[in-house]
């Protein structure tokens, strides 16, 4: 039986081999072949497709994402379908951005007003606004 044991996959990807086997129990690998030994060997394509996983999960896209647009892949599905899960992901980053310059910006703001000197009862610009915050 020709194939990679959980060891060279783990290191044609950079993975540890938990984190391969926990994308198995996820459903995001497919069970692979086992050996008379009960021994993992996976496929050439099992690289790719971790590859896949990593890269969408550097992207933001949860597990569950993911899974989804391995079933369309595996299953020849719509396009449309993965272009939803992108767009709903896009929308989700987009907020996040604006939520985030929102926090930088009360964050300078704060830092300016704080002359970082004297003790804390005394008052704190920092805190105080972090403390009023919503």
């Amino acid at each position: 039986m020709k194939g990679l044991t959980i060891g060279e996959l783990s290191r044609l990807t950079g993975l540890a081999s938990q984190a391969i086997r926990y994308y198995e129990k996820e459903k995001l690998m497919p069970a692979p072949e086992r050996t008379d030994s009960n021994y993992r060997i996976y496929s050439e394509d099992a690289v790719a497709r971790l590859h896949f996983i990593l890269n969408a999960k550097q992207w933001g896209f949860t597990l569950d994402e993911i899974r989804e647009l391995l079933i369309l892949q595996d299953a020849n599905g719509s396009r449309a379908e993965a272009k939803r899960i992108a767009t709903e992901k896009l929308k989700r980053i987009q907020a996040q951005i604006e939520k985030l310059t929102r926090i930088r910006g009360v964050l300078e703001k704060t830092l300016t007003e704080c002359s970082g000197e004297g003790p804390m009862l005394e008052g704190c610009p920092i805190v105080e606004t972090i403390a009023d915050s919503e």
